[in-house]
């Protein structure tokens, strides 16, 4: 271990100090505290030994002692930058520009690019991203930190006001020193005058002499112990070239960032939750990007959070006066970058600044009014200049987005003409991709595509609301009966509701309407089960008249369904034997067992235990045909509803954390509602009264933020009666304090709650 690791960890103790404290008040990361003491980043920057000084407290003695066990640059012993350790020119040119704020989030980054730029084989390395992310500041920082390595020093060559390719050899020369001798070949002036020398060479903002790039890959091949870091929102295309793309922070470092210089600025930034959330907006509006960011918080200072939040107006005149005058709005920024792109990739950006959240390749071309092959080469573009970024979600396929500034701005210069066709373009993807997961939504592909549906979720309502306000109340429909399940399974169904309730009041064809009442039901099926079973029993009268087989099954299901939620037994008996009749003609193993799951439901009302015992394997069995998470999980929370009521709680807890394992897995917090309520009746019974209460609280978070209810009278005697006696086992005072502790729990926690409850059962 290092002095200076030592030494700083002595300071820490001393004051009582965890490394997360010191790592919050340094507004370092805990990783870059934790690497720090352990000796594993040996020489910390400047700024950063600055602020862990000052977050101590430390003394001018003890201040100086820190800085001072800083170990000193090491001479580089590998590779052939070692051979010629003279520096280059004038001194002066080593001496790099510090950031002119303190940098936050880019500690780890920093260390990672300094060690790419290390190893010999690395002569080229061009840091990318959109304009903002903070490329130059990183560039600076990690030059500094990579000194040592570079014996011949740092030449930073700035070519932002560079007008033509044909210029960066000169300023590059300039930079270096370079005798102008009037010879027409700069290059070979520039690369005999380098000769072996270890050099770091930094070129800022690349992108408008992206032709310079062959006379940057003649100089690192003739010049062997030369390396040159470059930052640009695209890369050169070399072959010696390694891209390392610059990432926003994400949202703890932004709301960090946004803090530090808003202090900075002279504002208050109050520590209540109301402040906390409303910075917590204006970090997301900015989408991570450093230079948002800094303006926004500048803004702030000036106006406070909440009238900007309000009004999301920058003034002009906010920008600090060193900045270059192209990033001093994010308009003038993004201007910058949009005037690189082709024709088809400015175009093809304006328009899709009407995806909200993401938009997949389809969803571009649809939105392009191009060709296939032209929307590919404009989506390239796009991401190459950083101006669109790639992401996987979570079914694994490949998506895209526009960080919000981008999009915003983009928006701004989308004529109203091309903003209609965009959003036509855009209805007509979505609902092309809901009819091609609807098999997969109901059956062994669901978690997958309910992943996918949630990743466009954003498009799915700006679509839905676009049909409706077009008049489109047919396509509008068909996408809402294609999606009410991912609606319901994922927590939206209030939102769901809401489209329906604007679509009854639209014209529309006969069957539009039946798609409408079945998805209207299935929304409201548990926050509102007598409409929902209103809804759905007018659906089965239109759909029988018409022959509809499939929405007659689905109408007659979701009717037997909700009756027995409205506690109709008779009616619920009554539609049942019509569901099961009529889904096991249709022959559709999803809608079978649905019906199945509901002659367990009645079989429950009406308290046979050998009929319940029964209903619930067949349910089970039928749900496992299908194979899909939800109807499993579901078919598992039934039978260990039947195994409790015969007091067999060990199993129940078993099929129960199955069961939240697959509600997990499809993050359905609609049915979870269910399982929590009766895993914590299985759990009070085991005596973990602590367990219990734990999710009796997470039960009633969900239901509150779902709308459920639980009337269901089986489940409702058991959870009013076990919930007094866990508050009696433990104590009123223990057991608010469980309660409390579930309804903040996670999904992954209450995953960990079921396997202990299962775990204990088994013992």
């Amino acid at each position: 271990m290092s002095d200076f690791a030592e030494l700083l960890r002595r300071y820490r103790t001393a004051r009582s100090l965890t490394q997360e404290e010191l790592a919050t008040r340094a507004r370092i990361t805990q990783k870059a505290v934790g690497a720090l003491e352990r000796g594993e980043r040996r020489r910390p920057y400047p700024h950063t030994v600055r602020a862990l000084a000052d977050a101590l407290g430390l003394d001018d003695d003890e201040r100086a002692r820190l800085v001072a066990a800083v170990p000193p640059p090491e001479t580089s012993t590998a590779g052939p930058r070692t051979k010629v350790p003279a520096p280059v020119g004038d001194p002066a040119n080593e001496r790099l520009p510090a950031p002119a704020a303190p940098v936050i989030g880019r500690d780890d980054q920093v260390d990672a690019i300094v060690g790419v730029l290390a190893e010999p084989s690395c002569s080229v390395l061009t840091l990318t991203g959109p304009g903002g992310v903070g490329k130059t500041t990183l560039a600076l920082l990690v030059a500094a930190a990579a000194r040592e390595h570079f014996p011949a020093g740092t030449v930073l060559v700035e070519l932002a006001d560079v007008r033509s390719a044909t210029d960066v050899v000169p300023a590059i020369a300039t930079a270096l020193g370079v005798p102008d001798s009037g010879t027409v070949d700069r290059v070979g002036a520039v690369a005999s005058f380098l000769g072996n020398r270890g050099l770091l060479l930094v070129l800022d903002n690349v992108e408008h002499v992206l032709p310079c790039a062959p006379a940057v890959a003649t100089l690192v091949s003739v010049c062997p112990a030369l390396t040159i870091l470059a930052t640009g929102r695209v890369p050169m295309r070399i072959r010696a070239e390694r891209e390392v793309r610059v990432a926003p922070l994400d949202h703890d470092m932004s709301v960090r960032l946004f803090r530090e210089r808003m202090s900075a600025r002279g504002g208050t930034v109050a520590d209540d939750q109301g402040d906390a959330s409303v910075i917590a907006q204006l970090c997301r509006h900015a989408d991570g990007l450093p230079l948002a960011l800094e303006l926004a918080a500048t803004a702030a200072a000036r106006i406070g959070p909440r009238t900007l939040l309000q009004t999301m107006e920058l003034p002009s005149d906010i920008a600090p006066h060193d900045l270059p005058v192209r990033q001093r709005s994010i308009t003038a920024t993004l201007d910058w970058s949009v005037r690189l792109l082709s024709e088809p990739a400015r175009s093809l950006l304006a328009r899709l600044s009407v995806c909200v959240g993401g938009f997949t390749w389809a969803d571009a071309h649809a939105v392009s009014g191009l060709p296939a092959a032209a929307a590919t080469r404009a989506l390239t573009e796009l991401v190459e200049h950083s101006l669109v970024i790639r992401v996987v979600d979570g079914g694994g396929g490949d998506r895209f987005r526009l960080l919000e500034p981008v999009r915003q701005h983009s928006g701004e210069r989308l004529e109203h003409g091309q903003a209609d066709e965009a959003r036509a373009g855009l209805a007509g993807a979505v609902l092309a991709t809901a009819r091609a997961l609807v098999d997969d939504l109901h059956g062994s592909g669901q978690v997958t595509a309910l992943h996918r549906l949630e990743a466009g979720l954003g498009n799915l309502r700006v679509t839905l609301d676009w049909l409706i306000e077009h008049d489109r109340a047919d396509d509008a429909t068909e996408l809402l009966w294609l999606v009410w399940l991912h609606l319901a399974i994922r927590g939206h169904g209030r939102e769901g509701s809401s489209w329906a309730t604007r679509l009854n009041a639209r014209p529309m064809t006969r069957q539009s309407r039946t798609r409408l009442l079945v998805a209207w039901a299935g929304l409201e099926h548990l926050a509102a089960p007598a409409d929902a079973c209103r809804h759905s029993r007018e659906a089965l009268e239109l759909a029988t008249g018409d022959d509809d087989e499939v929405l007659a099954t689905q109408a007659a299901t979701l009717a037997a369904s909700t009756a027995l939620f409205s506690q109709d037994l008779s009616l619920a008996r009554e539609l049942l034997g019509e569901a099961n009749r009529r889904a096991d003609a249709l022959g559709d193993p999803y809608w079978i067992a649905h019906a199945r799951m509901a002659t367990t439901q009645i079989a429950l009302l009406a308290g046979s235990a050998p009929e319940i015992e029964q209903a619930a394997r067949e349910a089970e069995k039928a749900a496992r045909r299908v194979g899909s998470a939800f109807e499993v999980g579901a078919a598992l929370n039934l039978r260990a509803v039947a195994a409790q009521l015969g007091d067999r709680n060990d199993e129940a807890a078993a099929l129960l954390a199955e069961a939240i394992d697959l509600a997990v897995a499809a993050v359905n917090s609609w049915t979870l509602t269910y399982m929590l309520s009766t895993l914590a009746v299985v759990a009070v019974r085991l005596a973990d009264p602590d367990a219990g209460a734990r999710l009796f609280g997470a039960w009633s978070a969900y239901a509150d933020a779902h709308g459920v209810v639980e009337d269901f009278p089986t489940t409702q005697e058991l959870v009013t009666g076990d919930i007094d006696r866990a508050r009696r086992d433990l104590g009123t005072d223990a057991f608010d304090v469980a309660w409390r502790s579930g309804r903040q729990a996670g999904m992954a926690e209450l995953v960990e709650l079921a396997r202990k409850v299962r775990d204990q059962s088994v013992r």
